[in-house]
């Protein structure tokens, strides 16, 4: 395919609509094959984490590539737009580092900018992503300031400047609303007009006949929306709510259920407002879905549960291998170090190996299997110690009756599994 890049042709002599003419024809003709290489470059950085997520992606392919096909045919770069990178989790104390973006972020926006890049290889016109920063939409529904909201977006663009990431744009909430502000926003008018920003969404896009509880129990999206809501924050907000005197585990949860319905509201209202702003986009999102309406994104290339930055921490271990998984899970870890950026703590490190090495005893651990990476994942050892270590597990577990397999965490941005025995159970 030609993609027009100049005026005029000088050896052809054609004109300006000639070529022009001559340009579109040539699209139309393969506009199909080149949004199919487009889609399927996407997809590789899809959400894979479910048994059925081949069948997700089928779902949604007419829909993504005519979305694709309006942008070849024009010859344009083709624009998507993903919600995302809110804030850091609430869960302080266990999950993350702190309130500014880290080594996760910076991995996850160059996964989304390496996507970018790969397509303007086989569509020179490329691709831009912009990033919509939801924190405002429910931050104070998770307790996190405003202040922090501020703090994290700026870091974050920043960041994304400093490394580079040249196909990656960002839009906040305040692209979505129409009332006057000054031309160039700063923290103290920020914070100032939080609330002037919710207010303004909801009643805009918001919808006061919307029945949750009957969304949740037909719509597949919604309800896979609200067991992720509700497994995220019950492990962000148990430091901030703890349990007491005050508060059973059973208040907790049932609190917990009635925020993540709450959460749901207002993303039906945001989901509105990013329809409107961004009606040609092609859409993306953090979170499972049925893969009908939009397609939903990995964000970090690891074999965890743990896809989103905000909600976790990550490694870098000794073979290259980048792994997620909540903070303090990597800190139980003797093999890993805190690696510091900019005087902040950023990512582990797996230590040299002669830091840490146990001997072949140390490594069977009570289950019958060897030392293992954070969240389930077994250490790569040397082919020798492998052999060896390999024979006292297979003495192990012939005398143990009730072995557990390591296993991947199977539910996104949470390490604990949560069962769903129908809708009267998640309406409960």
């Amino acid at each position: 395919m030609r993609f027009l890049t100049h005026n005029t042709n000088a050896l052809s002599g054609l004109s300006l609509d000639d070529e022009k003419s001559s340009y579109v024809s040539h699209t139309i003709v393969e506009a199909p094959e080149t949004s199919n290489k487009i889609l399927e470059i996407i997809f590789e950085y899809a959400l894979n984490k479910f048994g059925d997520t081949m069948e997700q992606l089928a779902a949604g392919r007419p829909k993504f590539l005519s979305v694709i096909d309006q942008f070849v045919m024009a010859g344009t770069q083709v624009e998507m737009c993903l919600p995302a990178f809110p804030f850091k989790s609430a869960n302080k104390v266990y999950k993350v580092f702190g309130i500014l973006p880290d080594k996760a972020e910076e991995l996850a926006l160059g996964r989304l900018n390496s996507m970018c890049v790969r397509i303007g290889e086989v569509y020179p016109p490329g691709a831009k992503l912009t990033i919509i920063s939801d924190g405002l939409v429910y931050n104070d529904l998770l307790g996190i300031p405003d202040r922090d909201t501020w703090a994290y977006g700026e870091a974050i663009r920043t960041m994304a400047v400093q490394k580079g990431f040249n196909h990656i744009a960002f839009s906040r909430l305040r692209d979505l609303v129409d009332f006057p502000l000054p031309e160039k926003l700063e923290e103290i008018i920020y914070v100032a007009n939080a609330t002037n920003f919710r207010r303004f969404l909801f009643n805009r896009y918001g919808n006061d006949n919307l029945d949750i509880e009957h969304e949740i129990a037909t719509n597949p999206d919604t309800q896979m929306t609200y067991l992720g809501y509700r497994r995220f924050l019950e492990s962000d907000l148990r430091y901030i709510f703890p349990l007491g005197k005050a508060r059973s585990n059973h208040s907790y949860k049932r609190d917990v259920k009635y925020l993540a319905k709450q959460m749901l509201i207002r993303g039906y209202a945001f989901a509105g407002a990013v329809k409107s702003a961004f009606p040609h986009h092609l859409r993306l999102s953090i979170h499972q879905s049925t893969g009908e309406r939009k397609v939903s994104m990995s964000l970090l290339d690891t074999k965890t549960g743990f896809t989103t930055p905000w909600h976790c921490s990550v490694a870098l271990m000794a073979d290259g291998e980048w792994i997620s998984a909540a903070m303090g899970d990597f800190k139980k870890d003797p093999q890993l170090e805190i690696v510091y950026e900019d005087g902040r703590p950023s990512y582990f490190r797996q230590k040299p190996r002669e830091l840490y090495e146990p001997t072949v005893g140390e490594q069977l651990v009570s289950n019958g299997t060897v030392s293992k990476r954070p969240n389930g994942y077994s250490a790569r050892l040397d082919s020798n110690t492998e052999h060896v270590v390999e024979k006292h597990v297979e003495v192990i577990n012939e005398k143990m009756q009730h072995q557990s397999s390591i296993s991947t965490i199977s539910c996104l941005d949470e390490s604990e599994e949560e069962s769903s025995t129908g809708v009267t159970k998640l309406l409960s």
